[in-house]
C-alpha cells in the first residue's frame, strides 16, 4: 500500500518522537527502577543497541554506561546489536501502544542483527520501559499479563513521566 507523502511523514515523525521518548525512558528507568537495574546489570560495559525502522526510518542508539543506560540520540552509532522494525506500520503499532514488544518479536515484525540472547535481554528491558512509559489502559492491550504496579512503583512512574519531556528534548539535541 502506497502512503500519501503526508501520511508517510506523519508516521516517520511519530516514529522519531517515539524513539526519542523510548530512549529517554530507557535512561530514566535505568536510573529509578530496580527491575531495570537488575535486567541490565549483566550487560557488558559499552553495549550499544540501535533500535530503528527499516528501510531508512529513524533510529536511536542506547549505550550501557556504568550501571545505567544512556541514549546517544538519533542515528545508528556503531551498535553491536540492532533491533529494526521491518516497516513504518509495525513500528507505529509498537510506538502507539497497539502492540507490545514481545508480540512484535513473536509476529516477526522485527529483524535482529547481532546476538539473539542479547536481543531477548533488550526485549525484556523494553517491556520494563513500556510499563513506565504507557498508561495502564494501553498496558492492558500490549501485555499478556499487564504488570500490577505497587504504590511505590506508581510514584516512580509519575516521576518518570514528569522527567520525560526534558529527557526527550535532551535526546533530540544530541
Amino acid at each position: 500500500m502506497n502512503l500519501s507523502p503526508l501520511a508517510k511523514q506523519a508516521k516517520i515523525l511519530t516514529s522519531q518522537v517515539s524513539l526519542l521518548a523510548l530512549g529517554a525512558t530507557f535512561e530514566l528507568t535505568s536510573r529509578y527502577v530496580d527491575e531495570m537495574k537488575k535486567e541490565i546489570a549483566d550487560w557488558e560495559e559499552g553495549r550499544r543497541v540501535a533500535i530503528g525502522v527499516l528501510p531508512n526510518g529513524p533510529t536511536i542508539t542506547i549505550l550501557k554506561k556504568g550501571d545505567r543506560i544512556e541514549c546517544l540520540g538519533l542515528g545508528s552509532k556503531d551498535p553491536v546489536l540492532s533491533i529494526l522494525f521491518k516497516n513504518l506500520d509495525s513500528a507505529v503499532m509498537i510506538f502507539t501502544g497497539q502492540l507490545g514488544a514481545p508480540w512484535a518479536v513473536a509476529e516477526n515484525r522485527v529483524i535482529i542483527q547481532g546476538d539473539n540472547a542479547q536481543a531477548m535481554q533488550v526485549t525484556r528491558a523494553m517491556s520494563i520501559v513500556q510499563t513506565y512509559l504507557f498508561p495502564g489502559l494501553i498496558l492492558d492491550k500490549t501485555f499478556k499479563r499487564p504488570p500490577k504496579l505497587t504504590p511505590m512503583q506508581l510514584a516512580t512512574k509519575a516521576k518518570i513521566m514528569a522527567l520525560l519531556t526534558p529527557g526527550l528534548i535532551g535526546n533530540a539535541m544530541k
